[in-house]
C-alpha cells in the first residue's frame, strides 16, 4: 500500500522539477517562420506559383485519337495505313456466336436443360384458426415462425408453432400450449 503512493509522490515531485526547469527559459517563436511572420502581421514576401516548365499540357501532336482500353485500334501512327475497317464491337447484351450444330457426332448433344421451378409463395400466416379450450383463435397475420391471432373476445397474442404443439403468448402474459391444427 505504501510502495504505489510513494512512487505516485515521486512522479509528482519529478513533474514539477521538470515544469520549473522550463519556466525559466523565456519562450521564443522562431522569426524566420513564415507562418509566425504572418500571424505577427509583419509583410511577408512570397515567389508567385508559376508553371513548370516542360510537358505539362498535351502538345498539339498529342491531341489526335489515342487509344484507351475501351478501344485500342484508335491510334493512328503515320506509319500504319488506315485501309482497314475498324473491328466489329459488340455491347454486352449481345450473345457470343454459336458453332453450327452438326449431326456428327449425335451422341455428344446435351440433354435440353430442366426448367427453372416455379416459386411458391409461402403459405399465409392470416385467417388460420387455432382450436383452444376458451374458442378458436384467428392468425391475423405474422413472419416466418410466429403468427399474431385474436380470439372471439377480443383478447390478442403471439403464436409460436413448435411441431405437433403451438404456444400461445396473451398480451396479459399468459402462456398456453395447444395441439397444432393440421
Amino acid at each position: 500500500m505504501g510502495k504505489p503512493r510513494m512512487a505516485l509522490r515521486l512522479t509528482a515531485v519529478g513533474a514539477l522539477a521538470a515544469l520549473a526547469a522550463c519556466a525559466g527559459r523565456p519562450l521564443e517563436a522562431p522569426v524566420d517562420s513564415l507562418t509566425v511572420a504572418r500571424v505577427m502581421g509583419q509583410p511577408v514576401e512570397v515567389d508567385p506559383l508559376l508553371p513548370v516548365a516542360g510537358s505539362v499540357w498535351p502538345s498539339a501532336s498529342d491531341e489526335e485519337r489515342r487509344g484507351t482500353i475501351g478501344n485500342p485500334d484508335a491510334v493512328i501512327r503515320p506509319d500504319q495505313q488506315n485501309d482497314r475497317p475498324p473491328p466489329l464491337r459488340r455491347g454486352s447484351s449481345t450473345p457470343p456466336a454459336l458453332p453450327p450444330v452438326t449431326d456428327a457426332y449425335p451422341g455428344l448433344r446435351q440433354p435440353a436443360p430442366p426448367p427453372a421451378p416455379v416459386y411458391a409463395p409461402p403459405a399465409r400466416a392470416d385467417g388460420r384458426v387455432i382450436p383452444t379450450p376458451q374458442g378458436p383463435a384467428i392468425t391475423t397475420g405474422g413472419g416466418p415462425g410466429y403468427a399474431t391471432y385474436t380470439t372471439p373476445d377480443g383478447a390478442t397474442g403471439i403464436a409460436v408453432p413448435q411441431g405437433s404443439t403451438t404456444t400461445l403468448m396473451d398480451a396479459d402474459g399468459r402462456v398456453r400450449q395447444v395441439p397444432t391444427p393440421r
